[in-house]
């Protein structure tokens, strides 16, 4: 048989050759038959063609008044997105560690399928199966309606849902693609890292996955149900005449919801998408569920960058000031550097300790590491509010560069290097490549020229 058909729960399903690597795209993973539900199987079809993109879901801005752009200009958004994309040396039997990637974008826009990175990489260089993935984002996903309508009450952290159902498909079929469904390796950046670190605290994620790398993200990013509950009643109150009921809300056009949502975003400035401690998908903050044990056999890889919350300069120039003060800066007069240095570490490193701290109290094993390095392959490091500082998100660029190539400088692919060996190293072995963390030596392994 042709090796770039492979037969999958979903069918057989036809890829192509990406830069002389196969490459399946759009594959379903699941089907979407209602709003604010859980996803079906997808059963057995005609053979299909995975040679495009598949849907990518519906995008909304983060901020008022700010365009995120980070999708292809032809991505078709709609709300039956669940589809993945699969890159593999070669669909002969091998059993190569996979690699899930969740991608970034606070819960509301982005995809699998971003320009921003390219995991053809992985495949190519290294000898791994990778597999990138959309999922529901913003309200179609993390709205949830159940204290409102108790007809809704299976609605609580369909992403997640959605990422364990992604899992639960790569553990049936990904043998077939040449990879080991006995070592998947789970990782992403920013909101990705912290679906990871999500997963961590989801019982039912247990045993899919086998290594995490959570590149600025946590175990932390969940709100109460009570938070959930007045965030839904928020939506619901912005929706006016549009829906008046949960069970109108699931009928009302996307358009509707995005006008929902931007006017939401008027009156708040943001509107917030996450997770949230509902007692069944996520029956307790995660990092309780990792103290006790959960995932104590997933070797953690936790990155932080060396200046992450200098990136929001970008929002406002007063936003690092109001943060400052909301968390309690020590000095109120101290000069911006020192406010940026107080936000990452209260916001970025501590979270990262606390992770692994829980991890090894339960005998897991973690490592932590610092990027320390401003690509010119980033267009967030080529913001002149930078200046060349190790921002948040200037990561992901090199996280994907080829390190044989040509794109970026020697440097660019050199640090590149060092992250991908890192990440392969824990997908590969379980350790990246240097001595774990401990509390005796909390010290994080600096990546960088």
């Amino acid at each position: 048989m042709n090796d770039l058909v492979v037969d999958t729960t979903s069918g057989p399903v036809h890829g192509f050759l990406d830069r002389e690597v196969p490459n399946w795209r759009g594959v379903p993973y699941g089907r979407i038959e209602r709003r604010f539900r859980p996803a079906a199987p997808v059963g057995p079809g005609p053979r299909a063609d995975a040679t495009r993109w598949g849907p990518i879901s519906w995008q909304v801005p983060i901020y008022s008044g700010m365009s995120w752009q980070v999708v292809y200009e032809d991505s078709v958004e709609q709300e039956d997105c669940l589809n993945l994309n699969i890159w593999s040396p070669a669909a002969d039997g091998g059993a190569r560690p996979v690699l899930v990637w969740l991608h970034p974008g606070a819960h509301v826009y982005g995809s699998g399928s971003s320009p921003s990175m390219d995991a053809w990489v992985y495949a190519a260089r290294h000898d791994a199966v990778i597999v990138t993935a959309n999922y529901r984002l913003g309200p179609w996903g993390w709205l949830y309606l159940g204290d409102l309508d108790p007809d809704f009450s299976d609605s609580a952290n369909l992403p997640v849902l959605d990422q364990i159902r992604l899992l639960r498909w790569i553990r049936d079929n990904v043998a077939a693609f040449g990879g080991d469904p006995g070592n998947v390796c789970v990782f992403g950046v920013s909101s990705g890292g912290s679906d990871v670190g999500t997963l961590l605290g989801a019982p039912s994620a247990r045993g899919l996955f086998h290594k995490a790398a959570l590149y600025s993200g946590n175990a932390e990013s969940l709100v109460s149900g009570d938070e959930a509950a007045r965030r839904a009643e928020r939506f619901m109150t912005a929706a006016g005449s549009l829906a008046t009921t949960p069970s109108a809300l699931a009928a009302v056009p996307n358009v509707g919801v995005r006008h929902i949502h931007r006017k939401l975003l008027r009156s708040d400035g943001r509107v917030h998408y996450e997770p949230f401690v509902d007692g069944t998908v996520v029956p307790r903050p995660p990092l309780e569920s990792v103290a006790d044990g959960l995932m104590a056999d997933v070797p953690l890889l936790l990155s932080v960058t060396a200046d992450e919350a200098r990136a929001y300069d970008i929002f406002s120039p007063d936003t690092v000031d109001k943060m400052y003060a909301e968390r309690s800066g020590p000095d109120v007069g101290s000069d911006h550097d020192k406010k940026v240095e107080f936000l990452t570490e209260k916001l970025y490193y501590e979270p990262a300790e606390r992770l692994l701290t829980a991890a090894h109290k339960a005998g897991g094993r973690g490592w932590w590491q610092m990027y320390d390095y401003s690509p010119t392959v980033s267009p967030i490091a080529q913001n002149p509010l930078f200046a060349g500082k190790a921002v948040h998100g200037v990561d992901q660029p090199t996280l994907f560069i080829d390190p044989q190539g040509s794109e970026g400088t020697d440097v660019d692919r050199a640090v590149g290097a060092q992250q991908q060996a890192a990440l392969m190293g824990l997908a590969r072995d379980g350790q990246p490549g240097w001595t774990p963390w401990s509390p005796a030596a909390p010290v994080p392994h600096r990546i960088g020229p």
